[in-house]
């Protein structure tokens, strides 16, 4: 009897930390935090970021960062991609950068990503107003490498 007393004393000193410690809020987002929704793809040792954001966020963060850029008029989202070295962890920076986003009709939009060499990426703004799934494709080159990486991002 006394052990099993001591078996249960013992699951309580290590269970109820572990359940407070999954209810504490680590890094969720909080009213007035930024929405942004990040994936990540690995192809032949370069890891490429994906951050979508929309532009009322996008501005937002620019101006607590005091930058004056406006997104392109047409567009509702800005999307961002960092290329890092896998083996290095450093930034791609001399890469050329082009997107392709596939909306959910099947319509494309394509263009050349600008450099960031503040944020140590590449940007662009798109039009995703359609409800649906819609599908990312960048093509980089570094060096005489081209490279391809994509995702899917969900407009609700």
């Amino acid at each position: 009897m006394k052990k099993l007393i001591l078996v249960g004393a013992i699951l309580v000193f290590l269970v109820v930390p572990s359940i407070s410690f999954a209810q504490h809020d680590h890094g969720g987002t909080k009213s007035g935090a930024m929405k942004m929704d990040t994936k990540e793809a690995l192809v032949e040792g370069v890891k490429a970021t994906f951050m979508v954001m929309d532009n009322k966020e996008h501005i937002k963060v620019l101006a607590d960062m005091k930058m004056n850029e406006k997104p392109e008029s047409g567009t509702t989202h800005n999307i961002t991609v960092v290329l890092k070295d896998e083996s290095s962890q450093k930034e791609i920076m001399d890469a050329q950068v082009k997107m392709k986003v596939i909306d959910p009709s099947g319509k494309d939009q394509i263009k050349t990503l600008k450099e960031e060499k503040e944020m140590k990426s590449y940007d662009g703004y798109f039009n995703l107003s359609q409800k649906g799934k819609y599908q990312v494709l960048v093509s980089f080159k570094a060096g005489d490498k081209t490279r391809n990486a994509g995702m899917y991002y969900e407009v609700k």
